[in-house]
């Protein structure tokens, strides 16, 4: 397969990425996270909200890198984001796209909202209680959580394990591509139980169980779509998730 290696197309995604790592700094993150006194001691409330962007920055350079090296090689795409943007050729994909990504969004959404009903005996004081729900901006959710995390755990980590199993295995068939989906889920999962320990003052294995759970869910289902669609479609469902909790929210 042809490598991606074309300029315009690293530089898009890296600019679609860090417009979410800078979405950071419309929320709040120094009420919901208890820092430690030395830094707060030494710089100020703007000073802070910066020095949150530099991980996420770092991150996404390196998963811009890892991705643009790996993801042409065993069949995966972003098929909008490489393309010139010929509104002509990539109509019908942009169709596809919002139709699949926001159907699949608000069904894995009302499926989430579902199993949080379910569990809330375990969850709502905990959840509810934390800082950070009230603290997360919505343009950071739908960009920093929609797009940039995709890019971190989409086009950087699931294109590479992708990679790395086809090469030790020397095959190329579905079971590579569901093995990375499976791995890179239960990261995705996992990637979320530091800023819960951070924010919630008593973390229980039920709230653990749900925060995995949930989240996996979230996971393969994104990864599902980035292998059969396109890096973009599972950008679109992933932001109409977020959408879809809001309005839930807001309704109920």
């Amino acid at each position: 397969m042809k490598i991606i290696t074309e300029n315009h197309f690293v530089v898009k995604i890296f600019i679609i990425g860090l417009l979410g790592v800078l979405s950071l700094l419309l929320s709040n993150f120094q009420n919901a996270i208890e820092l430690p006194l030395e830094i707060t001691s030494q710089y100020s409330s703007t000073q802070i909200q910066f020095l949150i962007l530099i991980n996420p920055l770092i991150l996404l350079s390196i998963s811009v890198l890892v991705g643009n090296l790996c993801f042409g090689k065993v069949g995966l795409e972003a098929p909008i984001l490489s393309s010139k943007f010929d509104l002509q050729k990539i109509q019908p994909l942009i169709r596809d796209f919002l139709k699949v990504g926001v159907i699949s969004g608000i069904v894995l959404g009302i499926i989430l909202i579902l199993i949080s009903v379910v569990s809330e005996k375990v969850i709502s004081s905990e959840l509810v209680n934390s800082p950070l729900s009230s603290s997360l901006n919505i343009i950071t959710r739908l960009m920093y959580g929609g797009i940039t995390e995709e890019i971190f755990m989409r086009f950087g980590l699931m294109t590479f394990l992708v990679w790395i199993i086809a090469k030790i295995s020397n095959s190329e068939s579905n079971w590579v591509f569901l093995s990375a989906i499976l791995i890179s889920s239960l990261m995705f999962a996992l990637g979320h139980l530091p800023i819960v320990y951070a924010t919630v003052e008593v973390v229980s294995f039920g709230l653990v169980t749900y925060i995995l759970i949930g989240n996996s869910v979230a996971g393969l289902v994104y990864g599902y779509l980035y292998w059969k669609k396109g890096l973009e479609c599972s950008m679109i469902s992933h932001m109409t998730t977020h959408i879809t909790f809001v309005v839930a929210n807001f309704l109920f």
